[in-house]
């Protein structure tokens, strides 16, 4: 078992090359590269309906037709490294009129453990995860915090060597999220990977190795943060309340940060967020509105954070 783990520990978790998908005519990803390397926690994100769920159902063998390119794991096809892989879908997947006992007596058997096995593995995840409840209650009786991390144990009983979940944070309070972190760092720690797609992108700049953007059907950005804000050029972001912004003034206003490569990220009455290339564009910008003789508050002025590079992406 050591040396199986040891030669799993020197391949790459994934590599997905030249990866196109499509329901119908109807185009979900188009071209996607990307390698990820052990030990790494790793968040997809995107707004909805950019292909994340879809790119996780591939790498995880739940969609075989109607894609193009090559997915490898661990070096090897996805048909022979079913093993390797731990997948937690969006919705529960724990059945919820079996004890919690059979449920992982059942999950165990699909993933190819015996009763004794799939109760010990059982066991030690629900000291890991937590999960304070004895084996015969059901799911039903248990709280939606609890149950998430139950759906996720029953995904990882096999020990796999990749962890994908997807949006595991839906729905779960700040305990919650920062337990289910807490799990997914132990498990980083014991040389596992993790794949995930999150909504949460504040705890994922906190957390992640590697941030990759989904946008318009490609890959748009991969890297950590500081690349990322490379890559989309910002950085900084400057939030100002105006008392005097008309129509007119805003249009403007508008025209100006067109001609000079500052991006208008966020507006909301009289709020505005710009998105700067460098500290001194501020200068210029407040000059400016001074010369439309805005009366104005600056409110913040900062690094901006994957919120904000998120805010960039979609407007590009």
């Amino acid at each position: 078992m050591f040396f199986k783990n040891w030669f799993k520990r020197k391949r790459l978790p994934l590599m997905a090359s030249k990866l196109n998908f499509s329901y119908g005519q109807n185009e979900v990803l188009r071209d996607v590269n990307l390698t990820i390397r052990n030990n790494q926690i790793v968040a997809i994100v995107g707004k909805s309906g950019e292909g994340k769920s879809t790119f996780l159902n591939l790498i995880v063998g739940a969609l075989t037709s109607s894609f193009k390119g090559n997915i490898s794991i661990l070096g090897f096809s996805r048909a022979l490294s079913k093993e390797d892989i731990g997948y937690v879908p969006q919705e529960l997947a724990i059945i919820p009129d079996l004890s919690i006992r059979k449920n992982i007596e059942f999950f165990g058997a699909i993933n190819g453990l015996t009763l004794n096995k799939a109760l010990k593995a059982g066991k030690e995840l629900m000291e890991i995860l937590h999960l304070d409840v004895g084996l015969t209650r059901l799911p039903s009786e248990l709280s939606g915090g609890q149950k998430v991390r139950l759906n996720i144990l029953v995904s990882f009983l096999h020990d796999p060597s990749i962890l994908v979940l997807d949006e595991p944070f839906v729905g779960l309070d700040y305990s919650n999220r920062k337990l289910l972190w807490h799990f997914l760092q132990h498990q980083k720690n014991r040389h596992k990977t993790i794949i995930m797609t999150t909504h949460a992108l504040a705890e994922a700049e906190h957390h992640a190795d590697m941030i990759v953007i989904l946008h318009k059907r490609k890959i748009y950005a991969k890297g950590k943060v500081e690349e990322i804000k490379e890559k989309l050029k910002i950085r900084y972001v400057a939030e100002f309340k105006f008392h005097n912004l008309g129509k007119s003034k805003l249009e403007e206003l508008k025209k100006y940060c067109t001609e000079h490569d500052i991006t208008i990220l966020d507006s909301f009455d009289n709020y505005l967020m710009f998105a700067l290339t460098g500290e001194g564009q501020k200068n210029y910008l407040t000059k400016n509105f001074e010369k439309l003789k805005l009366e104005y508050e600056e409110i913040g002025f900062r690094e901006p954070n994957l919120d904000e590079l998120s805010l960039k992406v979609i407007q590009e």
